[in-house]
């Protein structure tokens, strides 16, 4: 399974998240810039649908620096080795093309899509392809977050990051349009509006 093409803007997007990663932003260093946190909050939710749907395989699409994978995380009661262990997952394999170590682009089928904080940074001419790509890799489910606002960081030329803004009612349209074309992909659509 291959990526759809993108615009040549999507590609030097890319490139300005690879310097991010390198070189940081204006308030955080390279090493301190995009490192997964986005999925902390959702941790325990994508836990019960990978229960619920009895997921082996994953994909984080757009994972960042994939913190919590390469980390032991701790609750009240346990620790576990990573995120992967607490899931109880087989397999996760990790993307972010704008971190060279995640850059091979994903091309087998898997259960379950991940992706938290990162459809927003897609260019608006790009979105569409984008969450079909995400609806052509699962075989059971997508697992979404979305920012609904700017962010609080900038590109060089001053344009938000958050590329492609829109509401909660707007995204719901695109997503019933995604359930027609993917009818037996169950959908996890959540928003944040911070």
């Amino acid at each position: 399974m291959s990526e759809d093409k993108y615009s040549s803007n999507y590609y030097e997007i890319i490139e300005k998240y690879k310097n991010f990663h390198i070189n940081g932003t204006e308030k955080l260093s390279g090493s301190a810039t995009f490192l997964g946190y986005s999925l902390v909050k959702w941790v325990h939710k994508i836990r019960e649908i990978i229960h619920s749907s009895n997921s082996k395989t994953l994909i984080d699409y757009g994972c960042g620096k994939a913190l919590l994978y390469n980390n032991k995380i701790t609750f009240p009661n346990q620790t576990f080795k990573n995120i992967q262990e607490y899931w109880g997952v087989e397999d996760v394999f990790l993307y972010d093309p704008a971190v060279e170590k995640y850059s091979l682009i994903p091309i087998k089928k898997v259960d379950g899509i991940i992706s938290t904080d990162v459809v927003e940074h897609i260019p608006e001419d790009d979105v569409m392809v984008f969450i079909d790509n995400l609806f052509k890799l699962a075989n059971k489910f997508v697992f979404l977050v979305i920012a609904t606002k700017p962010a609080s960081k900038y590109f060089e030329d001053g344009k938000n990051i958050h590329l492609c803004i829109k509401t909660e009612k707007e995204w719901g349209i695109i997503f019933s349009k995604f359930k027609e074309s993917y009818p037996n992909i169950d959908q996890y659509i959540f928003f944040n509006n911070n």
